[in-house]
């Protein structure tokens, strides 16, 4: 009565790129050099890449945030894609390809509990890493058959910081208690701000590690805002929240109500609970009626 969750893994802009010119025999260092014309952005799509508009309404730059140096290696990479060459067809291919199913996987952290024998209710698999069935719908439709999806996460990290707190403690003899580290130490916010994050948990993708460069954040919450809106969606925001920290943009409110609960990310609706406050506040919800908000904007569908 409980199983895993598959995962379907799609081709993205660099993969596809990748194992078309595996493909076609391009050499590696020119495959590579083509992949690395794609930006360090989650989510970019080379279709996008490939058609949108540079400037204006919907364009890289407005919707992507896509600064002047990417930009370039976007004009590259359509030269490329326009050439009559072996690079250019590999780019072509690549293109028809991004998105396809390139192979499965087990949700990190996703267990669904059945109310009776999963076999009678969904399609189900083994898997080599585990002894658990797992199941062959993915977490976006498994609950319409009738199963409840729980998340268990297991974070190593948590493993890293206990030794890391066993060997200073053998190796200098102080005890830190974990619990009782300033969140506002200059130091550590210094090493963000350099972005030397190598190691920390969800502040390490290279994409990532450009935009603490750019925030250069100077407080606690700058790194939760941060680490809120690094994901597919509010990304988008990030270069207009980095522009309002630091003055460039104007901090605007929809409505002067609104600034009570958007004053600390400078006017942008960043978390669930701003949004539940703000149904609460401006239309008179009740706070279930907040909470009911809160799970339909979690359904991607």
């Amino acid at each position: 009565q409980v199983a895993q969750i598959v995962t379907y893994g799609t081709m993205a802009a660099k993969t596809s790129i990748r194992d078309a010119a595996r493909v076609m025999d391009l050499p590696l260092a020119d495959a590579d050099r083509l992949a690395k014309l794609v930006p360090e952005k989650p989510g970019i799509e080379l279709g996008r890449l490939l058609h949108a508009p540079i400037d204006g309404d919907k364009s890289l730059r407005q919707k992507e945030g896509l600064m002047a140096d990417d930009l370039d290696k976007v004009k590259q990479l359509r030269a490329v894609w326009e050439s009559q060459t072996p690079e250019g067809q590999v780019m072509r291919e690549a293109e028809k390809l991004e998105g396809s199913v390139r192979g499965t996987g087990v949700h990190a952290a996703g267990i669904i509990i059945a109310p009776s024998d999963l076999t009678d209710i969904i399609p189900v698999c083994t898997s080599k890493d585990s002894e658990l069935l797992t199941t062959q719908y993915d977490g976006r439709v498994i609950e319409d058959a009738g199963v409840i999806k729980m998340d268990f996460l297991g974070l190593k990290t948590l493993t890293i910081i206990r030794d890391a707190l066993r060997m200073i403690q053998a190796n200098h003899g102080v005890e830190i208690d974990i619990d009782a580290i300033p969140l506002d130490d200059a130091k550590t916010l210094a090493l963000y701000q350099r972005a030397e994050t190598n190691g920390t948990f969800q502040f390490e993708s290279a994409g990532m590690q450009k935009y603490l460069r750019e925030l250069k954040p100077d407080q606690f919450a700058d790194l939760i805002a941060m680490n809120a809106l690094y994901r597919p969606g509010p990304l988008e925001y990030i270069p207009n929240f980095i522009k309002r920290k630091h003055g460039q943009e104007a901090i605007v409110y929809d409505l002067p109500e609104m600034e009570e609960y958007l004053h600390e990310t400078y006017g942008i609706t960043v978390y669930q609970e701003q949004v539940m406050l703000l149904s609460q506040k401006l239309a008179g919800f009740s706070k279930g009626d907040a909470d009911v908000l809160r799970k339909a904007m979690g359904k991607k569908d």
